[in-house]
């Protein structure tokens, strides 16, 4: 059984016509399901949860980023499916995941290529994608008995999922994080540059004497003392065959 979570920036006129698309679509592909629409009044946990109690196995996310987080914190079963179909801006996980925009991401979902990833988890919060902090001087504590401190101000991202780029692309399937710090470097002799460290871990601990304001999959996140690690495995994920993070 499918359930398709609509989220509240999906529900205007300007979506109408795509999302009737997409119903058809689904149900041409034999994959139609319950339909449920959030608003500000409507808790998606209990929503979710309650579906999943009467036999719900996949969920589907339609809407952005921000909605695929709501589902996977709602559907915290992983033995439970999440999809995306992606509408509008903000969709850099789904395309990470290689899930085109609108109703061709049904075909992706009817293919139903499911892999299981792992998450990261930041003082409890979970995240798929990465974590940002920027100007952090903390002190970063890896498996409980390395610290490496930054010299100065230094731009910091810890990485599950992330296509391939100048650091490479982040295998959200290898039981680990990737830590990444951007140190300024400045020379009257040369143009400044960045150096940057890498460090792949299980668990990290970031401590500072100054608030440090961080970006949890785009969700914001304040405090002096933050524990990040691995949960190896905990979602199901349907993703398509041209997938950028391997």
């Amino acid at each position: 059984m499918y359930l398709y979570v609509y989220d509240e920036i999906v529900q205007g006129q300007r979506f109408e016509r795509e999302l009737a698309l997409i119903e058809t679509r689904l149900t041409d592909l034999g994959i139609s399901g319950k339909i449920a629409r959030l608003a500000l009044f409507r808790d998606a946990e209990e929503l979710i949860k309650d579906e999943i109690r009467r036999g719900t196995q996949t969920v589907v996310a339609v809407g952005n980023d921000q909605t695929l987080r709501k589902v996977m914190d709602a559907v915290g079963d992983p033995k439970v499916v999440v999809a995306i179909i992606p509408l509008g801006p903000g969709n850099n996980i789904a395309q990470i995941l290689g899930v085109p925009s609108g109703v061709a991401a049904c075909d992706v979902l009817s293919a139903r290529l499911v892999e299981e990833l792992d998450l990261g988890s930041v003082n409890g919060m979970r995240f798929l994608h990465v974590v940002t902090l920027e100007g952090a001087q903390p002190a970063c504590t890896f498996e409980g008995n390395y610290t490496l401190t930054p010299a100065v101000k230094s731009s910091l991202a810890i990485r599950n999922l992330a296509e391939s780029d100048e650091l490479g692309a982040a295998n959200p399937t290898d039981g680990k994080l990737e830590f990444v710090m951007k140190t300024p470097r400045r020379s009257w002799l040369i143009k400044k540059t960045d150096e940057v460290s890498t460090v792949p871990f299980k668990k990290l601990q970031l401590k500072s004497s100054e608030m440090m304001s961080m970006l949890v999959d785009g969700e914001k996140l304040e405090g002096t003392e933050f524990e990040i690690k691995v949960l190896p495995r905990q979602v199901k994920i349907v993703t398509g065959k041209d997938r950028k993070y391997v």
